[in-house]
């Protein structure tokens, strides 16, 4: 497209402002990296730049009404700007969107709903933000959990919903191993799952009312959405029951202490009878207790023989604890 000719005179029709101020701000946005110019004197030729911004927000019961769904919006308003994403990332970033608009719109109870995404050359970033009762809170009041933060954990080992009808759970598991950095902030605490850590983790957060995702992956990222699902998903099954593989960052059931009762090892073990291998990752974790070892390693193991239950990332002082009252014939 050239500034001189159809697409300045389109601003024109368009904006009312004149060529003058069009092309001032065709400047700002070649600065600024979401238009790309080449050539130079009066006729320089435009196309889009690396960056892209798209942000838009909706009445949820607007959407429901309208039977907007997260397919149509993806359609409508966010595959025409991803275009030039490689074919694996845009993949991931459909599915991510699609998975969390979705969550919003039928679980969140929220007035509105807003979405973003921004795209460097770097990196491709997207929020799904809603004003409604708070992921955390919904799911520990679901569960009568005796603690809201117990609620980050069941969300991490996958398979979790409060509405089985029409959901498998699966979502939020799924999008935090796909991109490179997967956070949610609500009823002030922060999860994050991150690629380059080996470990999830609970912060403290800011945001008292409602929820927001934010998830990222670097534009030039080789994983892809077959990758993933080839890891925790067996080929041979179909829908939930496919789901086979959790990884469980015990670190979250310690809620700031060591891991020592058995009622901490309950939540650990709490609905991890749906797969087949459970990968309980001890990272973080500094200490365990006789009750704690026990109750995993020996009385969920015994009900649970079908049940692999994988140990990784343990300390040696922890290794010793568990080595010391698990059972002998215990796999670690």
């Amino acid at each position: 497209m050239r500034a001189g000719g159809p697409v300045a005179q389109r601003a024109v029709e368009r904006t009312g402002l004149t060529r003058v101020t069009i092309s001032r701000r065709l400047a700002r946005l070649v600065e600024q990296g979401f238009v790309s110019r080449k050539g130079a004197g009066t006729r320089p030729t435009y196309s889009a730049g690396d960056k892209l911004w798209w942000q838009k927000r909706w009445e949820r019961q607007a959407l429901a009404a309208d039977g907007e769904g997260e397919g149509e919006i993806w359609l409508a308003h966010v595959a025409p700007i991803v275009t030039a994403l490689p074919p694996n990332v845009r993949n991931i970033v459909h599915i991510g969107f699609t998975e969390m608009l979705n969550n919003a719109i039928d679980h969140a109870q929220s007035s509105h709903i807003s979405c973003s995404l921004l795209a460097d050359a770097e990196v491709v970033q997207i929020a799904v933000v809603d004003d409604g009762v708070g992921i955390f809170r919904r799911i520990a009041d679901h569960l009568t959990l005796p603690d809201k933060r117990l609620a980050i954990l069941e969300l991490a080992k996958g398979k979790f919903t409060t509405a089985a009808e029409g959901h498998s759970g699966m979502g939020v598991f799924v999008c935090s191993r796909m991109f490179d950095r997967f956070t949610i902030h609500s009823d002030g605490l922060v999860f994050t799952h991150d690629h380059d850590f080996t470990f999830d983790w609970l912060d403290a957060g800011h945001q008292e009312t409602g929820t927001t995702v934010l998830m990222e992956i670097a534009r030039r990222s080789a994983r892809t959405s077959t990758s993933v699902y080839d890891r925790y998903f067996d080929p041979d099954q179909s829908g939930p029951d496919a789901f086979l593989i959790t990884e469980v960052p015990l670190r979250l059931a310690a809620l700031g202490s060591d891991l020592v009762s058995r009622s901490q090892g309950k939540w650990v073990t709490a609905r991890i009878d749906q797969f087949r291998r459970a990968i309980l990752d001890f990272e973080g974790v500094t200490g365990v207790g006789q009750g704690f070892v026990d109750e995993v390693f020996r009385v969920f193991a015994l009900a649970h023989p079908q049940v692999d239950l994988v140990a990784m990332n343990m300390s040696d002082e922890v290794a010793r604890v568990v080595k010391m009252f698990a059972p002998r014939n215990t796999a670690l």
